[in-house]
């Protein structure tokens, strides 16, 4: 079976959970011999690719990665082809209103359109995607498929574009199936299925409703429910993610999947753990200090912790809009001496962070799944979790409190610190539930909803 997937980044160049999670499931899914086409915006070198072949617009091989990370698999069938857009994964409109304004202020204007395949461009399901009129978008003068190319005037053109693109380019290719991930792939999935007569699966790993809580962008929200509409099956990353489904989206529960994300166990770096210079206690955030991840209610927890621990150093790694209020925040209430801000954190400096912390801490407000919990504890670190996550539904052993009881996380936090054999004792329980967490188990109900929708 022959699986067309559109992603939006492949480790190690990733801006969050998403390209860890299509990392883990297409490795599992080429072991059991599904062979995976994998479409991604741009390859930026150095992707852990020792199980796949890597290739760019132009179809040129890139050598596989001679360090892979432990993830090499025989007899893997995978390809990723470059598709050039000016997206990245967790962008908000105004951020690519940002990154366009720089790109346009560096380019240089190509001589002439690139002409388009007309029957392609006549069979785009009747000329409308999500109400854009893409027909005369592919024959407009500033609509380039080339990186070169000037970008959309804002996140849905570049949208519109990055679909136009993917069509000429993948639609004349043998697959069974069409496999997206989130909202920005969702167009292109929904063209090249109704282009080609080929099934859709979509696989939602995070929602509008997730990232920006109260200050949901409408447009984004619509992109999603012309995919969910439109897709043959749903596959979501919790039942948390399918209730959300349900009610906002009111998508029928017989077409929703649950297939939870898993992880492939790693050893904690003990040379990280011998050799710790660092503050005797130290309790990790992990992830894009965005509103959706609570990093406002971390800040209050450890205000309530350093009282009574005096030796904590609250580690907040990661980036995002509200990085700077959260630094002022800390500021104001004196707490920079127990404060770390490393920034966005990956490969060997993230196994020390993981290795050497006592404690991960996840206050995530709304959560469909949270893999890097899973990360923690396949270092050895127990964790606190809030209830509103996908991934408290696979752990009973992990310390659980709603994301806005501050005080109760902080209690959890002083008592483990203090207890060590509470925290040794969370640990071994945890350890056992994530040894049945493999992406093995996901790749095979995945496969059974490919087998599925493709009869």
């Amino acid at each position: 079976m022959k699986i067309l997937m559109l992603g939006w980044e492949y480790p190690p160049h990733i801006a969050g959970g998403l390209g860890t999670a299509c990392q883990g499931l297409t490795w599992a899914l080429a072991e059991q011999g599904v062979s995976i086409h994998f479409v991604v915006p741009q390859l930026f070198g150095g992707e852990q690719a020792g199980h796949m072949l890597l290739t760019d617009q132009l179809r040129r091989a890139a050598a596989p990665s001679a360090d892979d990370g432990g993830w090499s698999r025989r007899h893997a069938s995978f390809e990723t082809t470059r598709i050039p857009a000016l997206l990245q994964p967790y962008w908000s409109p105004s951020q690519y209103n940002s990154a366009a304004q720089a790109s346009r202020a560096a380019r240089v204007k190509p001589k002439s359109a690139v002409p388009r395949d007309d029957k392609v461009a006549k069979a785009l399901i009747d000329g409308e995607v999500y109400g854009v009129d893409l027909i005369s978008a592919l024959y407009r003068e500033d609509f380039y498929p080339e990186v070169s190319g000037p970008y959309g005037e804002d996140i849905f053109r570049e949208v519109e574009r990055f679909t136009g693109n993917v069509i000429t380019r993948i639609a004349s290719e043998e697959f069974d199936v069409i496999h997206a991930h989130d909202w920005m792939t969702f167009p292109a999935a929904v063209a090249l299925s109704q282009l080609t007569g080929k099934p859709l699966v979509v696989h939602v790993h995070s929602l509008e409703r997730d990232r920006s809580g109260l200050y949901v962008n409408q447009q984004i929200e619509q992109i999603e429910r012309f995919g969910l509409e439109a897709a043959d099956r749903v596959i979501v990353v919790s039942h948390y993610t399918k209730r959300m489904l349900e009610q906002h989206h009111g998508v029928p529960a017989e077409k929703v999947t649950v297939i939870h994300n898993g992880i492939y166990p790693r050893q904690a770096v003990q040379d990280y753990k011998i050799k710790k210079t660092w503050p005797r206690h130290v309790v990790l955030f992990l992830g894009r200090i965005t509103f959706q991840k609570g990093p406002g209610y971390f800040v209050d927890i450890a205000s309530r912790v350093i009282p009574h621990i005096p030796d904590v150093l609250f580690v907040m790694a990661g980036s995002g809009d509200m990085l700077a209020g959260i630094v002022e925040r800390v500021e104001e209430l004196h707490l920079q001496n127990h404060f770390l801000f490393p920034g966005f954190i990956q490969g060997e400096e993230l196994e020390e962070m993981f290795s050497i912390a006592d404690l991960y801490v996840m206050p995530s407000v709304s959560e469909p799944f949270g893999i890097a919990a899973l990360e923690a504890i396949s270092f050895e670190t127990p964790a606190i979790i809030s209830k509103q996550s996908g991934v408290a539904e696979v752990l009973d052993h992990a310390l659980k409190a709603d994301f806005w009881d501050v005080d109760r996380m902080a209690d959890m936090i002083i008592n483990a610190l203090l207890h060590e054999e509470l925290r040794h004792e969370l640990m071994c329980k945890a350890r056992e539930e994530v040894k049945r967490l493999h992406w093995d188990a996901a790749a095979q109900k995945t496969i059974a909803v490919y087998q599925d929708v493709a009869l």
